[in-house]
């Protein structure tokens, strides 16, 4: 496309103007080809307008910025380059309006929801890809940067999900996507809200933010779309207040649209009833605990909304039997998960508390530069829901682990705790008291394969780390 025609809508200053040839949009310096228009976005960390000439280097053709800078390259200045970037990007790649999308957002449970909906359609032979958390799954799959990617590389996906075939793509929506606007241009067919609890208070200050962020995504739906909401989380009320012309709820509680009612549980997995417009619909999971009953609820919502056949619904549920870092059993007994919020962590330790003839154990820290409200509360339902605890590292990041270690404990009334700073040897710690019907949660990082430190990141796993100190025991 010609710089003149997709810059053409938008308020702007331009100067050193040729009607160059635009192949891409890139914000990143480093990822700059030949034919890519550079947007300079001022960070949290680093300023894009200091990497023009880097990206000039690279290949970029012009650049949009937020203040005149020196360049000899055609340079537009916009108010807010954030905030255009998935305006241009949409202009550039097109507004995918055939492709369904289903976004899913909430504090917990999108990742296994998005999994779930995602193995539903491919059962029913609808193509689909997944943007998410773990993976953005298309013809291909590949690890994901962020849950939610800036909006140049969400519509390259969708582009390439297009030309893959694919028809419906499942999207986990995060808070930072919705307040930074990466989605601001997409329009939702169906939207998934799973809870609310408290999360990113570091990003966005006050509860009330992260709430209303999380809302916007209800601005995002098409006039005929249809919001699938969570009828037990207090959000109802929030959501209710909305002028939605379509919500269909699904809870435990029997003045939900879609309720369920569990028929067996244990450790394996989870059979529950969902009942329907006078109809019983039985499915077995080989997911577990009540938290995710929601998540089978939201899943099987969407899908017999879109007229899915109820028994391809429960196949397409009873074939994902594990999601990276979400519960999963790594040795026997041993498990792993994402839980990173007070919430998560009740939540977690309520189910496992449920199937176990021994003690519980905890492995868990904080996050580094990220919300310090929920340390304490998490060293809390921590301490108050394991026979022990032991408090460790999480991803540091710029913050002394200490310091970070020191929050969590201040939650702590009791003494049934240990700190091992070492996040390795803190895992071994737990494996080396755990006897034959006890069972260890390590929590936290879930599927991450790294661990961010002041000065470095370097590769960790939690499931190897475990992996390593059970046979070594």
């Amino acid at each position: 496309m010609q710089l003149k025609t997709l810059i053409e809508e938008i308020k702007k200053e331009v100067y050193n103007f040729q009607d160059v040839t635009i192949s891409d949009i890139e914000f990143d310096s480093r990822k700059v080809k030949k034919g890519t228009l550079f947007i300079a976005v001022p960070g949290e960390k680093f300023d894009g307008h200091k990497f023009i000439d880097d990206a000039r280097n690279r290949g970029a053709v012009a650049v949009v910025t937020e203040r005149r800078v020196e360049t000899d390259l055609p340079q537009i200045v916009v108010p807010d380059t954030r905030k255009i970037m998935s305006i241009l990007a949409r202009k550039l790649y097109g507004d995918f309006n055939e492709l369904k999308k289903i976004g899913i957002t909430g504090t917990n449970g999108k990742t296994t929801t998005a999994f779930l909906i995602h193995s539903i359609l491919n059962r029913a032979r609808i193509s689909t890809g997944l943007i998410g958390t773990i993976y953005y799954i298309g013809k291909e799959k590949t690890r994901a940067e962020k849950t939610t990617p800036e909006a140049p590389d969400i519509y390259r996906l969708l582009n390439k999900f297009r030309n893959e075939g694919i028809h419906y793509v499942v999207m986990e929506v995060s808070s930072h996507a919705l307040k930074l606007e990466r989605v601001e241009t997409l329009k939702f067919d169906t939207v998934v809200f799973t809870n609310l609890s408290q999360d990113h208070l570091d990003f966005h200050q006050t509860i009330e933010d992260y709430k209303n962020s999380k809302l916007h995504i209800f601005d995002l739906l098409k006039d005929k779309g249809t919001a699938v909401v969570n009828m037990d989380d207090p959000i109802i009320k929030d959501i209710y207040r909305r002028p939605l012309k379509h919500i269909v709820t699904f809870g435990m509680n029997k003045n939900a649209n879609f309720w369920a009612e569990v028929l067996d549980e244990d450790i394996n997995g989870i059979t529950v009833q969902i009942n329907h417009q006078g109809k019983k619909y039985e499915l077995n999971s080989r997911l577990f605990g009540q938290y995710n009953v929601y998540n089978i609820l939201a899943a099987f919502t969407t899908a017999f909304l879109m007229n899915i056949n109820p028994e391809i619904i429960a196949e397409g549920i009873r074939a994902v039997s594990r999601i990276p870092g979400r519960m999963e059993q790594v040795v026997e007994n041993v498990f792993v998960d994402f839980a990173h919020t007070p919430d998560a962590i009740k939540n977690v330790l309520s189910s496992l508390r449920k199937y176990i003839k021994g003690k519980l154990y905890i492995v868990f820290g904080c996050g580094g530069d990220r919300d310090k409200e929920k340390r304490p509360k998490m060293g809390a339902v921590a301490t108050e829901l394991a026979d022990f605890a032991i408090i460790t590292s999480d991803n540091p990041r710029s913050e002394p682990p200490k310091k970070i270690i020191n929050d969590i404990i201040k939650g702590i009334k009791g003494n049934n705790y240990k700190v091992i700073e070492d996040r390795a040897e803190a895992i071994c710690y737990a494996l080396k008291l755990k006897k034959k019907d006890d069972v260890v949660l390590v929590a936290g990082k879930g599927h991450e394969e790294y661990q961010i430190l002041k000065d470095r990141t370097i590769p960790f796993r939690d499931a190897e780390v475990i992996v390593k100190c059970s046979v070594n025991l």
